[in-house]
């Protein structure tokens, strides 16, 4: 599953502030990993600062956080976001929680899921294969061809 910043802002309940200038893909920006301390971010992590005291956010944002998730309301670097959360723990559980009914889900329809596929077959016989091509039947070709058939 792909995470992106609105998914992530609907699992968390939190508030999102973007920069004057926002990521790139705005609130499409994909989420590729979440760190939990800001000496381990790389571009386009997200820093998960736990707890209310004071984090890291700068160094974060230094090292190419694409965004910030924290106790207190930041004002993001231009190209990033900031999301305020009241408890960032209890939104990091809810987001946790959130991805697994997404993945079972995701599992879910498509087990069940019936699927049109393309069954190839030796035709005995000469046969067009559909569609035809510029309006010809493709009489030029082998007399061993395979038709298509939907199964």
């Amino acid at each position: 599953m792909h995470l992106c910043l609105l998914d992530l802002l609907e699992f968390t309940g939190g508030r999102l502030r973007l920069s004057e200038t926002p990521p790139h893909a705005g609130d499409l920006a994909t989420i590729e990993r979440i760190c939990l301390a800001a000496d381990d971010v790389q571009p386009g992590d997200v820093y998960w600062c736990l707890g209310a005291g004071p984090c890291d956010v700068e160094l974060a944002f230094l090292r190419g956080a694409l965004g910030v998730v924290a106790a207190t309301a930041c004002q993001p670097w231009p190209g990033r976001f900031s999301l305020a959360v009241e408890d960032t723990v209890f939104a990091l559980e809810r987001l946790v929680d959130g991805l697994r009914r997404a993945a079972a889900g995701e599992q879910e329809s498509s087990a069940g899921s019936p699927e049109l596929k393309d069954l190839q077959l030796p035709a005995t016989e000469s046969a067009a294969n559909f569609p035809p091509t510029c309006g010809r039947l493709g009489e030029s070709r082998s007399a061993a061809r395979c038709r298509r058939i939907a199964a």
